[in-house]
């Protein structure tokens, strides 16, 4: 009984304690919210952005303040929230921070695939590597990087460093004597490794598939059609990354191999094929928050 009293007080007091706190704003992506000051069960989190009121009595060393969720006394790491000035200061307007605001405002920490979706396009320029250069060599041609351009669906939670994505890329290269072109099914997986609301730097990796390659000589005397699949890895920044626009640049290593192609002849009458175009990607684009 006296322990269950004791317990009622304490909530009391913190309660008491918060009806006359700061007004704090939510600094990072993802404000964590615990219902125990050890922090090892979290209840949710506070989207950036928002404001909430906070108690003036610092926990664990200043690490953490209480807060008041669903009429219920929870806690938020001070790391994760700003405060400028006391509510009670003279020359500050602070809004009304009410329990339904904050309510309203708390989520559960589950990533909607309804939410935080974003189409990027973008351009780049990829260095065909050694196989596309032996091949345009054979017909006395100067090789070139091959020109491409995507679209992209991806699903980016600013609380999750894990992202990933979905679209076509088409690629096209006109030279003197040869030209490439083809459209690819891509597939990403990326990962934060600099995680900040305005920036991110993230490594990624990705599945590319073309089940029509398709190379022409000359005026189109000739033409060999094939499959091309194969794999990329990279890293990429991006700007205002959860925003409305975005911009984005980055760099990758692709490797595509090629079958099922009919070799075409060159001037000797030789018989060329090509089996890779393997080489550095340069890219960069923006996206749009849907």
């Amino acid at each position: 009984m006296n322990q269950k009293l004791i317990t009622i007080l304490l909530s009391f007091l913190i309660t008491f304690s918060i009806s006359a706190a700061r007004v704090a704003t939510i600094t990072s992506p993802k404000a964590v919210v615990f219902s125990d000051q050890n922090l090892s069960t979290p209840i949710g989190y506070i989207s950036y952005g928002k404001k909430v009121k906070v108690g003036d009595v610092e926990k664990k060393d200043g690490t953490i303040l209480p807060v008041i969720i669903s009429g219920r006394v929870a806690y938020i790491q001070t790391k994760d929230i700003l405060i400028k000035r006391t509510a009670d200061d003279p020359g500050i307007t602070t809004p009304k921070i009410t329990e339904h605001d904050v309510e309203m405002t708390f989520k559960t920490d589950q990533d909607k695939l309804s939410e935080n979706n974003f189409v990027s396009i973008g351009a780049g320029a990829l260095n065909g590597g050694a196989g596309w250069q032996d091949y345009s060599e054979s017909f006395n041609d100067q090789s070139s990087s091959l020109l491409n351009v995507s679209i992209h669906m991806e699903h980016r939670a600013p609380q999750n460093r894990l992202s990933w994505g979905f679209g076509i890329s088409y690629y096209t290269v006109t030279q003197e004597f040869l030209a490439l072109k083809t459209l690819t099914l891509d597939a990403s997986l990326y990962y934060a490794l600099v995680h900040f609301r305005y920036i991110t730097i993230e490594g990624f990796g990705g599945l590319n598939f073309s089940g029509d390659i398709k190379i022409s000589q000359g005026q189109g005397e000739q033409i060999s059609k094939g499959v091309l699949y194969g794999y990329n890895f990279g890293a990429l920044a991006r700007i205002m990354p959860y925003s409305k626009i975005g911009f984005y640049a980055g760099a990758s290593i692709k490797s595509l191999y090629i079958n099922d192609m009919e070799p075409l002849l060159n001037d000797a009458n030789q018989e060329v094929n090509i089996s890779s175009l393997s080489g550095m990607n340069l890219f960069a684009g923006l996206s749009y928050k849907f």
